[in-house]
């Protein structure tokens, strides 16, 4: 719950690792939640970078996202 608002259902993710100075954070929502449509943090996130952060379903309870840490595409992290 985040300001008094349920969240729809995501994965937090951690990243780190050589070359790396800080951790890089970063979460995971599923597209066919309809949750996401009233998600704070989602919706806190510009609306053509909100797509980095939904995994799309390829087979049923099977989901698919790239995470990129720099370049063309890289993913939307969080300071936090």
């Amino acid at each position: 719950m985040r300001d008094g608002v349920i969240q729809a259902p995501h994965v937090a993710v951690s990243i780190f690792g050589k070359g790396l100075n800080r951790h890089l954070y970063t979460r995971v929502y599923f597209d066919d939640e309809e949750a996401n449509k009233s998600d704070p943090v989602l919706n806190s996130i510009p609306e053509d970078l909100r797509s980095k952060l939904i995994a799309k379903e390829i087979e049923p309870d099977c989901y698919e996202i790239s995470i990129r840490l720099q370049g063309e595409g890289e993913s939307v992290f969080f300071d936090v």
